[in-house]
């Protein structure tokens, strides 16, 4: 025993005899960022958060102790440089709870491609600097307490212990013990911050399987998820005018219909819609503006493979085909992401936004914040509407001024109607959400008045994707239901249309592709894994590819799986969703 102590001693405690107290307080933070991740993936139980927490201040600890060794070993010894070093370590992981809190994903090689061309003036904003003076003040009192330069000898041994402890959590993590998927979920968290980036951008993306035919290895198991059967319902007829309306971040929980606690007045105009027209509520499968209106144009999941091969199948390449008139219009910056590209290669003639906009003095006074007023880009639509309302055109509009994470805060003297309730007197997402109603409204009314609401015009109101983060309006949805994550999807005719929509609950984005088809009375190509909505017999699944991970849900099962799994099981399913048929 005594042998056991002295070992003990000189290979793990005298390591960290200087230094434990450091390391155990700048483990706090992560430990703050597993819980919470926890609750945006829903899964926080007692056995979650006790066994996560655990697993998540070893790895923690010891990997900032790998950092601290570093630092040692270098000669590092002012506070000053300590402090900032954990400062900049805790910007990342803000990033990390960002993306949690947004989106419910960790911080990533997606994310890091849409930072470019953000809009940044939050970081002015007094509470966020107040938040990043709070983290400071937090590595300065920690380092500045806790904080004791060590000798070589001592850094030398403290890395290999830290190395050491760390190369054993990951070759038998404890949290894969967990039932599925709770065992994917904590050990999703597990990795800090920088580590999880670094591996998120240098793993193996798995690759397209570019097709015309469904390949044989993966026919069982699309004939079980029932995807690649798209088929048409005869509720269609040639309607030769469309316009797709995407609202920036809407979700149901924005609408008196779907959540009691918003005010009737805010949301009547969508509320209206959804009670005249057929309507339905989505369950969305992809959280960032490319993603999303790739997955409505292609009903494929894996969009990242689709836009990076071109989009070999896309609703609006086979409109254009059938002779359509093709336009894509947005309130933002259309070169954000190379989209004025991506977007003409998914089929669309022409991509229009706010660069477009400044050259045009009657809408460049209203540009500002992300872009174009929703309203002036509902007039430019009249506008491009009537320029062409003498050939098949299909138009998709995408709004900005319900951008996360408060909407607009300045309209330009424009003026609205008020909502004389709470939250809705100052910048939020629930007045920016009332607001595209009245925009909404002023757009419907004017195309009717114009003559350009006729029987021949189907609009399709929908989302690109939804907003998660309640912040500061969070007690409008309380208590939260998980409805209001979806998606409005509504289908605008001046005949009414008398075939009814199907109640399946597992109807999500991937079926906009192959309703709109059906609509339009246009034969599915064997390459979408959603169905019609008029489709009331089909089964249907649901694949959600998110950062480096799917989730794969269908009748009676839901499955979590890793993008690099090397499950056989898993390896079959990783086939189906990277197989793009190219008709």
């Amino acid at each position: 025993m005594q042998t056991v102590m002295r070992l003990l001693k000189k290979y793990l405690f005298t390591p960290f005899q200087y230094d434990w107290k450091l390391l155990l307080v700048l483990s706090v933070p992560a430990l703050l960022l597993c819980a919470f991740g926890l609750s945006q993936l829903g899964r926080m139980t007692f056995a979650n958060l006790l066994a996560a927490e655990s697993v998540k201040l070893i790895c923690e600890f010891l990997f900032l102790g790998v950092l601290l060794s570093l630092l040692n070993l270098i000669g590092l010894k002012n506070k000053f440089a300590a402090g900032a070093g954990a400062f900049l370590y805790y910007v990342t992981m803000t990033a990390d709870l960002i993306l949690l809190w947004y989106f419910k994903e960790r911080f990533g090689a997606k994310y890091l491609d849409t930072m470019e061309g953000g809009d940044y003036g939050f970081l002015a904003d007094w509470r966020v600097l107040s938040y990043f003076a709070l983290v400071a003040a937090f590595c300065g009192v920690a380092v500045k307490k806790f904080f004791i330069p060590a000798t070589r000898k001592t850094a030398l041994n403290r890395l290999a212990v830290c190395l050491t402890g760390l190369g054993l959590l990951c070759a038998a993590n404890p949290l894969t013990l967990l039932p599925a998927p709770d065992n994917f979920y904590t050990s999703y968290l597990m990795p800090p911050s920088i580590v999880y980036t670094v591996r998120a951008v240098l793993a193996a993306q798995p690759q397209a399987r570019l097709t015309d035919d469904i390949p044989a290895d993966i026919k069982p198991l699309a004939e079980k998820y029932n995807v690649f059967s798209a088929q048409n319902t005869g509720v269609g007829k040639k309607y030769t005018r469309v316009i797709l309306i995407a609202s920036e971040s809407l979700s149901n929980k924005y609408l008196h219909r779907f959540n009691p606690n918003i005010p009737p007045q805010a949301s009547q105009t969508m509320d209206a819609l959804f009670e005249k027209y057929p309507a339905a509520s989505l369950r969305h499968v992809t959280l960032s503006t490319l993603y999303g209106l790739s997955v409505i144009f292609t009903s494929h999941p894996f969009v990242k493979l689709a836009y990076e091969n071109g989009y070999p199948v896309s609703f609006v390449k086979i409109l254009k085909d059938r002779g359509y008139k093709t336009a894509f219009l947005r309130g933002a910056d259309e070169t954000y992401m190379d989209e004025n590209i991506l977007f003409k290669q998914a089929g669309f003639d022409e991509v229009i936004g706010a660069t477009y906009f400044e050259t045009r003095p009657e809408y460049k006074k209203y540009i500002d914040w992300w872009g174009l007023t929703d309203r002036k880009l509902f007039e430019y639509a009249e506008e491009y509407i009537e320029q062409h309302k003498n050939k098949p055109l299909f138009l998709t509009l995408l709004t900005v001024d319900s951008h996360v994470p408060l909407g607009r805060t300045n309209y330009l003297k424009q003026e609205y109607e008020e909502i004389d309730a709470p939250f809705y007197n100052i910048p939020t997402l629930p007045r920016a959400f009332a607001r595209f109603g009245q925009d909404l409204k002023r757009f419907l009314t004017a195309l009717n008045e114009k003559g350009l609401l006729d029987d021949d015009t189907l609009i399709l109101i929908t989302a690109d994707h939804p907003a998660y983060s309640n912040t500061p309006t969070n007690a409008l949805f309380k208590p939260y239901q998980p409805e209001y994550d979806n998606l409005p999807f509504v289908m605008i005719t001046k005949t009414p249309i008398q075939k009814p929509l199907t109640d399946n609950p597992l109807v999500s984005q991937l079926d906009i592709a192959p309703t709109v088809l059906d609509l339009l009375n246009i034969e599915q190509p064997k390459a979408f894994f959603g169905h019609s909505l008029f489709d009331t017999a089909s089964k249907r699944s649901i694949f959600d590819v998110k950062e480096d991970y799917a989730v794969v849900t269908a009748d009676g099962e839901k499955r979590v799986l890793s993008l690099n799994s090397k499950d056989p099981q898993d390896q079959e399913i990783i086939r189906l969703i990277t197989t793009l048929p190219a008709k």
